[in-house]
């Protein structure tokens, strides 16, 4: 009489051992993927970037509103972040390491020029453009001496994405609306010309000129340097 042999059936272990070997590549896949998604920080999406990213720092809502509808138009760069405060652009720059920065000169907690330099001593060292609401010869000077590649008024704004361009390729970009008055200044057009040293005075009093040429009273002038009107 023959004795019926019963198939051997795996153990316990064999079926956990099988079980994780059919696991592992998932697992090793997913911690890649973790990986890579720590080393690269993406945006709000939680989708993964490849293009330059923009940090766009600007306190007037409509202004950063509109700025924002254009980079989203664009199909070369995202924006990874937005705010009109500069302690929370400081956080958003450390934690996305941006390509690019778009500054407005007035923030709530800081003045855009402060920020600019600080910027250019982080690393990776960013390109700035800075989004001013006039065209101001004397601002122009004072921000490319903060570090920044690019100065726009918001008339400018049609320029933004080939402004982005360039100062990414490492040349600097001035706006159409500013170009004149840099010429004009440079070129003896106007009183304050480079006889006058303009390149001499301290970004304080380039300030004060700015505002003076735009023809600001004693009042809104005091407003803008807080300080009192005696």
């Amino acid at each position: 009489m023959q004795r019926k042999v019963r198939p051997r059936t795996p153990s316990a272990l064999q079926r956990q051992h099988d079980i994780r070997e059919r696991q592992e590549p998932e697992n090793i896949s997913a911690q890649r993927t973790k990986k890579s998604l720590a080393q690269n920080p993406d945006d709000v999406s939680g989708k993964r970037l490849t293009r330059p990213k923009v940090l766009v720092v600007y306190r007037t809502g409509f202004v950063r509103s509109g700025v924002l509808s254009l980079i989203g138009k664009s199909v070369q760069f995202v924006v990874c972040g937005e705010t009109g405060e500069a302690p929370l652009a400081r956080e958003l720059f450390l934690c996305h390491k941006p390509e690019l920065v778009l500054v407005g000169l007035r923030l709530c907690g800081a003045d855009g020029i402060q920020l600019i330099k600080e910027f250019r001593s982080l690393n990776p060292v960013p390109a700035i453009l800075l989004l001013s609401e006039h065209a101001d010869a004397f601002l122009a000077q004072r921000v490319f001496r903060a570090g920044a590649r690019a100065y726009l008024s918001v008339e400018d704004a049609p320029e933004l994405i080939r402004a982005f361009d360039e100062i990414l390729a490492g040349r600097p970009y001035v706006g159409v609306s500013v170009l004149p008055l840099i010429l004009n200044n440079f070129a003896g057009g106007t009183k304050y010309s480079r006889n006058s040293d303009m390149h001499s005075l301290s970004d304080r009093e380039l300030e004060i000129f700015s505002f003076i040429g735009r023809g600001l009273s004693a009042s809104e002038l005091a407003t803008e340097l807080n300080v009192s009107v005696k």
